[in-house]
């Protein structure tokens, strides 16, 4: 019994050559995929626009509807001193303090509230507290209050915190410095 044509031999070592060959041919190099951060930014600055001016707008009805004389930053975090010592120590980056806070939603919607939670502790700058937070404590002195209303960016953006705080949400945040250390 024969498993192999005697006769097929060169046509078998010429196939084989030629796929050995092909394999080891270069073939040309793809070009690498060069991505353009900025426009990359830009495009997603202009898609995102609209949703910008909505929540723009929500904002500001909600500051209008509550009679309120807000001022804001760079960043878009407005704020209302209710209360302020300003011969109090001053929150800085890297205290770690302790607040008591009511976190609602711009249709009034309490999410989270000291009274039930306790008072909340973090390091100013770098804890896991929403980055809106961490901008509008430095602008406080011990014992001052505040109400910070945070733009979806400074807050818990795009997905929410998966819990009481929906996705793309502002929330209004009502803060009281009570302990610097």
């Amino acid at each position: 019994m024969r498993f192999i044509n005697t006769n097929n031999i060169p046509y078998l070592l010429l196939v084989t050559c030629y796929l050995l060959l092909a394999a080891c041919i270069d073939k040309p190099k793809e070009k690498p995929v060069v991505i353009n951060y900025n426009k990359l930014k830009e495009d997603i600055i202009q898609v995102n626009k609209p949703a910008v001016v909505m929540e723009n707008d929500e904002i500001n009805a909600y500051i209008k509807a509550h009679n309120y004389n807000m001022q804001i930053t760079g960043t878009g975090l407005r704020y209302l001193f209710i209360k302020e010592n300003p011969k109090e120590k001053k929150v800085e980056k890297g205290n770690v303090i302790k607040v008591n806070y009511k976190v609602s939603l711009l249709d009034g919607t309490v999410c989270y509230l000291s009274d039930k939670k306790g008072a909340k502790e973090f390091m100013v700058g770098s804890d896991n507290v929403e980055s809106g937070v961490h901008e509008g404590v430095q602008l406080m002195h011990l014992h001052d209050r505040a109400i910070f209303i945070l733009p979806a960016h400074l807050a818990f953006g795009l997905i929410g915190d998966r819990d009481k705080i929906p996705p793309k949400a502002a929330v209004v945040y009502e803060v009281e410095v009570i302990a610097i250390k």
